[in-house]
């Protein structure tokens, strides 16, 4: 297969060792990597030269309104992320949705009392929203736009006896978390292998996990949508 990954400063991206490990290192799977949207290949010119394509920040809205999305959950949310090619068509999904609700069910299945502080208000986190609303668990929404200095948040003021504390960033890379921690929150972070968080923060909270696996999952999610539309 020919598969790619379009986004931004994704030098750093893990995705094509990923899916050669899932896939096979006889793919070849490409970094797309552009500054803006003006500077996006059309959807007739990908499909020309892959079978497969991933999106990253911050184009995951792009290419929506020309591709086919028949999941009822995606085309609410507006925004792909892993498109398919065949002749005239452009499948588009959005593995992030399988990958965070698979990550919130383990943490439900280990503290039912789940409670959860999102920090930011991009694609991941209306995703996050839909599924904890989906789920049932109780979320409070900190951004830039509502919330003064989120980089020095006192997320002490979110504790509660009767609950454990979830803290999710679906903030972008650029976005480093200073603030204040009681000890006793779980941090999950949608960035993987992001150095300022993960020099500090596991040595702050109780538990600490990055989005590698949040990747794994999206990436086999990714890899069973294209096997599915290739029969």
């Amino acid at each position: 297969m020919k598969l790619g990954l379009i986004g931004k400063s994704i030098s750093h991206s893990l995705s094509p060792s990923m899916y050669k490990k899932i896939l096979g290192p006889n793919i070849t799977y490409d970094l797309l990597d552009f500054n803006s949207i003006s500077e996006l290949p059309t959807l007739t010119d990908l499909g020309k030269k892959y079978e497969g394509l991933n999106i990253t920040s911050p184009f995951k809205r792009h290419y929506f309104k020309d591709v086919i999305v028949t999941d009822e959950v995606v085309a609410k949310l507006g925004a792909i992320n892993t498109l398919y090619f065949h002749e005239h068509d452009v499948f588009a999904t959005n593995t992030d949705y399988h990958a965070v609700t698979t990550l919130m069910e383990k943490y439900l299945l280990r503290f039912s009392n789940l409670s959860v502080v999102l920090l930011g208000d991009g694609v991941m986190s209306q995703l996050t929203q839909i599924i904890c609303q989906k789920l049932g668990i109780e979320f409070s929404l900190c951004s830039r736009k509502t919330t003064p200095d989120l980089e020095s948040l006192d997320l002490t003021t979110f504790d509660n006896l009767n609950s454990q504390l979830l803290v999710i960033n679906a903030c972008s890379r650029e976005f480093i978390l200073k603030g204040k921690f009681s000890g006793k929150e779980l941090f999950l972070d949608y960035n993987y292998n992001f150095i300022p968080h993960q020099n500090t923060l596991p040595y702050l909270v109780k538990e600490y996990q990055d989005g590698q696996e949040m990747l794994l999952l999206q990436a086999q999610a990714a890899v069973d949508f294209w096997k599915n539309k290739r029969r």
